[in-house]
Formats: C-alpha cells, sequence, structure tokens
C-alpha cells in the first residue's frame, strides 16, 4: 500500500483531516442532540489518528534528514485543526 515514506506521511497527514472532521463533528452533536458518544467514537479516532500521524512525523524527520525547525512544524501541526495537509504539500 505504501511503496514510499512520504505516503506513509501523507496518509497519516490526510487522515488527521477526517479525524479532526469527526471530532468536531462529535461536539456539535453532543452540544445540540446530547449525543455523547459521538465524542466518545470520533475522539478515539481522533486520538489514535493524532498519535499515529506525530509518530510518523518524527519518523520521517530522521528517514528524511529534516532540519529541528521543518520536523518541529510538522510535528505541531497536528494540534492545529486542518494544517496537516498545508504542512505535508509543503
Amino acid at each position: 500500500m505504501f511503496s514510499t515514506p512520504r505516503q506513509f506521511f501523507r496518509f497519516f497527514a490526510i487522515a488527521e483531516v477526517f479525524s479532526w472532521t469527526l471530532l468536531i463533528g462529535g461536539l456539535i452533536l453532543r452540544a445540540t442532540q446530547g449525543w455523547d458518544l459521538a465524542v466518545t467514537i470520533g475522539g478515539g479516532v481522533h486520538g489514535f489518528v493524532f498519535l499515529s500521524y506525530g509518530a510518523t512525523a518524527v519518523l520521517m524527520s530522521k528517514n528524511q534528514r529534516w532540519t529541528a525547525g521543518v520536523a518541529a512544524i510538522s510535528i505541531a501541526s497536528a494540534v492545529v485543526p486542518y494544517a496537516t495537509v498545508p504542512v505535508d504539500r509543503w
């Protein structure tokens, strides 16, 4: 499925966008409909993908010999909603 580390990194960058959407959607459903389960599901998926993206960013920074600044930006982008795709494209 992944023939290069770059494809692996891109997969998790895009997955992080979808997991943010699930989490935000779950928060909206909890606030408007009282569906606590939506946050549990969205939060669990987001947590797994968040940690996977962070680990992949660390591995990519070592594999591709990124500078400390580039590595820090790629790792920190997981904290900002939807920031992983622009960082991936950069």
